[in-house]
């Protein structure tokens, strides 16, 4: 209270400022995160225990291309759909929190066990090899795989 019995009040000053200190915080947090999601630089602690990941050989990337030369411009159409919906199209996106990988955002034991799966964890394969897998997949089992995106 003042002198006359007023309660007293923040200087409206004040209050701006600290409005615009919070609100800066915020923004620098949310870019910080961006530049380091899509650079690769968030490790999310989903590589399965550890597991270091190769590269695809080139001679699977050759039998892959053949494959993905025999799909269908329909199939290939809903692939190019389905991966831009679930991960932007990046073939070593991870998402909820390691559960999901790839393009088509895989959890490991579907990618295993999925029809023309190289096996081993998606993220180490190019886009037109999971293409393949996802494709042959939905042929196998619909698009239940991807109940948002398929």
């Amino acid at each position: 209270m003042n002198p006359t019995g007023a309660v007293a009040h923040p200087k409206p000053k004040m209050i701006v400022l600290a409005l615009a200190a919070v609100a800066i915080a915020f923004l620098i947090l949310a870019l910080a995160s961006t530049a380091l999601a899509g650079s690769g630089g968030i490790s999310t602690g989903g590589d399965g225990g550890g597991a270091k990941l190769t590269k695809q050989s080139s001679g699977s990337k050759a039998k892959y291309k053949r494959l993905w030369n025999r799909v269908t411009s329909r199939d290939r159409r809903w692939a190019r759909r389905t991966s831009a919906c679930e991960s932007g199209g990046d073939p070593r996106a991870i998402g909820g929190s390691g559960r999901y990988r790839g393009a088509f955002q895989f959890m490991k034991a579907t990618w295993r066990v999925a029809p023309k799966s190289p096996g081993g964890d998606p993220i180490v394969y190019t886009y037109r090899t999971q293409a393949v897998v996802a494709v042959a997949l939905k042929r196998r089992d619909g698009r239940h795989h991807w109940p948002s995106c398929g």
